[in-house]
């Protein structure tokens, strides 16, 4: 059996860690927002572990790839649209109130530093260390999946859960594809500035 290497010890006691927090502010919604962007930010530390990967794509084919990600994003967003009024966009609007986003700022923040640093998280550490133990991408792509859907658990709104496992899973085939961190990064900033074009 392969030993735990030191950025899979970090990512393993940091995620508990980071749970713990957020088990002990279950239900004080109005400050998710904040706790999520500290403990995302704290988790950039994996930029230490950061390698890039020898067989990754160029970096304008993987950009490329991360626009394409971006508009299968906002589609799989339109279905759950149909499927539950929780995911329109007015609903995830409220919802982002309810978590304590109030000023763009705060929108601009998570674009530009919260969800790079959840992707390089989830990518430079969990993700490669899946592949190199079980040599199967899926593996890889259904645990970092639910994984980072556990974070918003703490919501109480299990269709949105299920929206982050679903984008989690398309973000993980296309990272898997291309193996940089700009891929899914890109792909998530290109659907929320679609949302924003088309319904701000």
């Amino acid at each position: 059996m392969k030993t735990i290497n030191k950025p899979l010890l970090w990512f393993i006691s940091s995620f508990i860690a980071f749970h713990i927090i957020l088990m002990v502010m279950w239900g004080q919604h109005n400050v998710y927002w904040q706790l999520y962007t500290g403990i995302m930010l704290i988790a950039g530390i994996s930029y230490v572990f950061y390698q890039r990967d020898i067989t990754s794509k160029r970096l304008l084919t993987s950009i490329a790839i991360g626009l394409v990600t971006g508009v299968i994003l906002v589609l799989i967003q339109v279905v759950f649209s149909l499927m539950t009024k929780d995911l329109t966009y007015l609903s995830l609007i409220k919802q982002l109130s309810r978590t304590g986003v109030y000023f763009k700022w705060q929108m601009l923040v998570t674009l530009l530093f919260v969800m790079p640093c959840h992707e390089l998280y989830l990518r430079s550490i969990l993700h490669k260390e899946l592949d190199r133990r079980f040599h199967h991408a899926w593996i890889s792509i259904l645990i970092c999946a639910i994984v980072s859907s556990t974070f918003f658990i703490y919501l109480d709104r299990w269709w949105i859960v299920a929206f982050i496992f679903v984008c989690q899973l398309v973000l993980g085939v296309s990272y898997t594809y291309t193996r940089r961190i700009a891929t899914t990064t890109v792909a998530q900033i290109v659907a929320v500035v679609i949302l924003l074009i088309f319904h701000g």
